[in-house]
């Protein structure tokens, strides 16, 4: 798909990644009792929008700068996702201790809305790994 690898690539197959779940959420919405076109719908559209572009930001680090460890496409994925679900949980608590108790969940004996915090780990590893196959990943990414 990119002829060349770029910081530019990661961003865009990110935001591309985060678009498609984001829709796939918003279509599912109305079985939770919310409107496809609401402010949770698209807060949540955003939401994975910007997981992705992060997760693309983050591709530069092979290793953290700090602590200075290797970080997989499935560590950096997983601590983008966690960070971003656990923001939009505590920022939409009771929407979706109301998605928990909906029929399609409640059969499952999930009650908290903090197990969502597994599927931001999921969804962050899947941008992840996207963009490190579609774009590349490492510090001498050009940016263009």
């Amino acid at each position: 798909m990119f002829k060349m690898k770029s910081l530019t690539g990661r961003v865009f197959v990110g935001k591309v990644v985060g678009l498609v779940v984001g829709l796939i959420v918003m279509v599912f919405l109305p079985m939770f009792g919310y409107p496809i076109f609401s402010m949770v719908g698209f807060g949540t559209l955003l939401m994975f929008i910007l997981m992705g572009a992060m997760t693309g930001f983050m591709g530069i680090f092979d290793r953290h700068p700090i602590f200075d460890f290797k970080m997989p496409w499935w560590l950096r994925g997983a601590l983008v996702g966690i960070a971003f679900m656990l923001m939009y949980i505590l920022l939409n608590f009771d929407e979706l201790e109301n998605v928990m108790e909906s029929a399609l969940i409640s059969w499952m004996g999930l009650k908290s809305p903090f197990w969502a915090l597994i599927d931001g780990v999921f969804i962050g590893g899947i941008m992840s790994y996207a963009e490190d196959k579609i774009a590349g990943k490492g510090k001498d990414l050009p940016v263009a």
